[in-house]
């Protein structure tokens, strides 16, 4: 399905020829039939003589009504381009041909209307008028038909023309991300709320639930018409109704998006191409520069941004850069989405380009790394757009690659890490720097079974799934808990320090509940530790109990608690047989691993037996 847009100056007679080809007058306001001029936009379709059904969004052509006009155009796929011949070109032409080229459309019928108010000749200098303006655009192979709304000659010619265009004309694209631009929001007495737009990038199908982006808004789908026809199902390239249950006429505007929820994150800073026109086609020679207020308009919105160049100073006529842009209200964006430009103060359309990275993160300028991914971007297929965007990152996660590059599941090049994806490049370097952390621990330490998990991932900066996974996939890499080693390293014990090892145990289990302290105990920092991370030695503030011994002072608290109920530390004390000075510290420890709990001056049952 495709939606063709009107352009043209003002009364040239885009409205007429819309009712005249479809029988349906698109100017919905009585302001705009009085005045004899289109305001908002309008809406209308027909069948051509292939039976395709093709709706129309009618534009308005008065400058001071250009952005209602940008809205309409940002959803259109082929354009209707209306120029009357007893004027010819005039001023709002250029500037909708502006925005037809930065937009991207290059799938169009020209229409020269009122050919019944000339003769032949002045038609003929018409045509050629058009002929030259469009030279050099996208619309310069467009055929060119005349045709008059007021007598109907040339309108079946007109038909069938489109018909034509709109048969070689792409297809909209289906990713599995439907968005819907708002262009109208109203509300119908019985029903509730009912947004209008034109669909991409997916369907929607009635009973779904939604999210309006910017905001957390949500609703469900009640019903979905197109073209005044109740389906149930709606795919891209349609014009559309929805009737929002759960959402209030006030909770939404022209410029927000209907998404389906979890597949889209409004953004105020991307990463684009911009594009300055020749003079030729504007009718100015601008020169893009940072300063200076500019209007960025894209689907149905509207935002002021500031642009900061990203390769040069400037953007001459005729050129394009690399810029990033930083939006004044968010909007929910996509990789390749076509925006327009105008200079807000001289009110005019100057440019446009292309999104490259929807949810980019703040650029240096003439960052060698940065701008090389960006010319990626530029021209990558979609496959190539995503490791583009998880080679920049280094570590993304998988929802955020999506948006980003606004496609489907993984491909070659990048892997899986979590809910995170990598680049292939990355992941060896992540494995390498995991395995180098771990074997300078293992020499450094080489009576600790191992390091820490969480000190690792510190070191990593990963997240905590992707570094799960991560060590998952080495296999020369152990996981214990929560120690992490190499599958090749045991710690192992000289003659002296197993001896030392003895001595150390016999000492603590024949002073029972009342051990010497750390620092009394022969034996060297390393080995009390390794004992520790062995289990041989429990550490309890500072000094050490045999595993045996803490079992039995666990066992023995809990046995009393359950006989007598509460304990206080002096019956902790006089239970084991030792002094305050070592009771507390083991009251506290009992604490912290759950098999007591402190209230007040009392110990209770914890809740780990």
């Amino acid at each position: 399905m495709h939606v063709v847009g009107t352009a043209g100056h003002v009364d040239h007679g885009k409205s007429s020829l819309v009712q005249a080809l479809t029988g349906i007058d698109p100017d919905r306001f009585e302001e705009e039939k009085r005045r004899g001029l289109t305001i908002d936009l309008g809406f209308a379709w027909l069948s051509l003589p292939s039976g395709r059904e093709v709706g129309i969004v009618d534009v308005p052509g008065h400058e001071r009504f250009i952005k209602n006009m940008l809205a309409g155009a940002g959803g259109i796929s082929v354009c209707l381009f209306v120029v009357a011949a007893n004027e010819g070109w005039m001023p709002q032409s250029s500037e909708h041909l502006a925005a037809i080229e930065v937009l991207g459309i290059e799938n169009g019928v020209v229409a020269v209307t009122k050919a019944d108010a000339v003769d032949e000749d002045l038609l003929e200098l018409a045509i050629a008028e058009v002929e030259e303006h469009l030279h050099g655009t996208g619309l310069q192979d467009a055929p060119i038909v005349s045709c008059s709304a007021h007598t109907g000659a040339g309108l079946e010619e007109l038909k069938t023309t489109l018909d034509e265009v709109l048969s070689s004309a792409p297809a909209s694209v289906d990713v599995s991300r439907p968005r819907l631009f708002i262009d109208r929001v109203f509300t119908i007495s019985g029903a509730g709320t009912v947004v209008t737009g034109t669909l991409t990038g997916g369907s929607l199908t009635v009973g779904d639930h939604v999210q309006i982006v910017p905001g957390d808004r949500t609703a469900r789908i009640r019903a979905i018409q197109t073209h005044k026809r109740k389906v149930e199902q709606i795919g891209p390239g349609n014009r559309v109704a929805l009737n929002l249950a759960g959402l209030q006429r006030q909770g939404a505007e022209r410029g927000d998006a209907v998404v389906k929820a979890g597949q889209w994150r409004a953004t105020k800073l991307v990463h684009a191409s911009v594009e300055v026109l020749p003079g030729r086609i504007t009718g100015i020679e601008h020169v893009l520069e940072e300063e200076g207020a500019h209007l960025l308009h894209v689907g149905s919105a509207e935002t002021p941004v500031r642009i900061k160049l990203l390769e040069d100073s400037e953007i001459a006529p005729g050129n394009w850069g690399l810029a990033e842009l930083r939006l004044r209200h968010p909007l929910a964006l996509a990789r390749g989405d076509r925006f327009v430009l105008r200079d807000a103060g001289r009110a005019l359309t100057f440019g446009g380009g292309q999104i490259l990275d929807p949810l980019a993160t703040t650029m240096r300028r003439r960052s060698r790394r940065g701008l090389e991914i960006l010319h990626r971007l530029r021209t990558a297929e979609p496959s190539e757009a995503l490791a583009a965007i998880v080679d920049l990152e280094g570590v993304v996660s998988i929802s955020e690659a999506l948006m980003r590059a606004g496609v489907g599941p993984p491909e070659p090049g990048v892997v899986l890490l979590g809910d995170s994806m990598v680049s292939e490049h990355r992941l060896q370097e992540l494995a390498q720097s995991l395995r180098t952390e771990l074997d300078h621990h293992h020499a450094q330490l080489p009576l600790e079974k191992g390091m820490a998990r969480e000190t690792l991932r510190a070191v990593l900066k990963l997240e905590l799934d992707a570094f799960d996974a991560l060590v998952d996939r080495l296999e020369d890499v152990i996981s214990e808990g929560p120690i992490v080693r190499l599958s090749a390293f045991s710690v192992q014990l000289s003659v002296d320090q197993e001896r030392m090892r003895d001595e150390v145990v016999a000492i603590i289990e024949t002073s029972g509940f009342s051990p010497p302290m750390t620092k009394d105990l022969p034996a060297d920092a390393g080995l009390l530790r390794a004992l520790s991370v062995a289990g041989e030695l429990v550490k309890i503030d500072d000094f050490y109990l045999t595993r045996v011994l803490a079992t039995e002072a666990r066992g023995r608290v809990r046995a009393r608690i359950e006989e007598a109920g509460p304990i206080s530390v002096a019956d902790i004390r006089d239970l084991l047989g030792t002094s305050r000075r070592y009771a507390v510290p083991l009251c506290e420890w009992l604490d912290d691993i759950g098999a007591t709990r402190r209230r007040g001056d009392l110990r209770a049952l914890g809740p780990n037996p």
